[in-house]
Formats: structure tokens, sequence, C-alpha cells
């Protein structure tokens, strides 16, 4: 009978008609109704419940959120008067613009940090005395550089190469000044050196990273602390 009472209240009609057609009273045309409708409303309902347990399941398993800074650092510190710390934090934000607009990952390039000698001058990027290439671990978050000349100022970037010969930065760093021959403030020196040597020794080790370096400019004495 329920059948017959959906199709006649669709095409409009009373109850009091429906119970006339099916030669019924309207009391039970009106029961067989509101069960009807009652059962529809709990089929909503366990469907809604059913619908928010999935979506709770499905947000409970989803991976966690591996942190990365929206916005990387890098810093330069000496160790000592010739000799450099250069530490970072890198960013997911440049990984993903060299991947979209390069179309290369970034693990497949040769991560490089550039260091520049900017001594009395305004550094513009490209106004450099010469610059120094050193080919780095990008995750690894630090790097030493000894070697470094007396009195000179430095500046460090970070990026990649994507050619032979095009450089693309992703950091710059502050600048550092190394002290003049005979004029080192051991007590600052010293202390430094304690802090990033233990940087260095809980730091992972590259056993089979081989760091190398490029030299442009004037000839120095630059070694590499690997």
């Amino acid at each position: 009978m329920i059948e017959e009472i959906i199709k006649l209240r669709e095409g409009g009609l009373s109850f009091r008609k429906i119970a006339s057609q099916l030669n019924t009273t309207v009391g039970r045309v009106q029961y067989r109704w509101n069960k009807y409708v009652n059962s529809q409303e709990n089929q909503v309902e366990e469907y809604v419940v059913e619908e928010e347990n999935r979506k709770e399941d499905n947000f409970y398993e989803q991976p966690p959120i591996v942190y990365s800074p929206a916005k990387g650092e890098l810093q330069v510190k000496l160790v000592t008067p010739s000799k450099v710390i250069v530490y970072w934090e890198a960013s997911k934000i440049p990984e993903n613009v060299i991947s979209l607009f390069y179309n290369k990952k970034v693990e497949e390039l040769v991560h490089i940090v550039r260091l520049y000698d900017v001594t009395d001058i305004i550094f513009t990027g490209t106004n450099a005395h010469h610059y120094y290439d050193i080919a780095v671990p990008y995750h690894k978050g630090h790097w030493f550089i000894k070697g470094l000349t007396a009195n000179r100022s430095y500046v460090a970037e970070l990026g990649v190469k994507l050619k032979e010969n095009d450089f693309f930065p992703v950091l710059r760093s502050n600048s550092v000044q190394t002290p003049p021959l005979g004029n080192v403030n051991g007590s600052e020196i010293f202390n430094n050196l304690v802090h990033n040597q233990q940087i260095d020794q809980n730091s992972p080790k590259w056993i089979d990273h081989v760091s190398t370096y490029s030299y442009y400019g004037e000839s120095k004495n630059m070694e590499l602390n690997k």
C-alpha cells in the first residue's frame, strides 16, 4: 500500500482523496505515510553519521605534515681568523619554484654555496672582487670553509647550478669580516670554535660526498673542511 500512497501523494492528492481511492480510512493512510517519512529521516541521519565518520577516518589516516619553514635563512659566522661556518634552514618554496619554472628536481642539481669577497664595496650581487663555488649537501644544513684571507669581508649565497655557468641563488647571508693579521680576539674565536665543533660532531657525516669548489678572480689559497 505504501507505494500507492507515495505515488498519489507525489500527484498532489490529499490523504482524504487517497483513502477514498484506496478504499481505506484516512487514519490508516496517515499512519503508513508517517511511518515511511520517519524511515527516510533515519536513513538520512545514518548516512550523515557514516559520512562524518569517513571524513574523520580520512583525516587521521593522512600522513603527518613535515615542518618546512616558509622562509629559509642563511648565516655565516667566523670560527677562526681564517675559517667560517655557513649554516642554513632549508625551505620547500625554492625547491617548488625551481621544479615549476625549470622542470627540474632540486635533488638532481648541484647545490652550491657561493662565497663572495665584498671588501669595501656595496654588494649588488654581481660586483664582488671574486667568488668561490663550493658544492654542498643542501639538506645537511651547514658547511665549514677555511683558508680565508685576513682583513676581508665575505657574503655567502646558497643556490643550485642549473647549467655549467648558470647559478640560481636561493638564500643570501649576512656579511662577515675576517680580522687583520695580529689583531685577533682570541676569546671570541675560541668560544665560536667550541660551539661550531659541537655542531660538526653532532651532524651526519657525508662520507660519500666529495666537496669541490671553483675559484673566480684572483688566485687565493682556500681550503674546504670536509
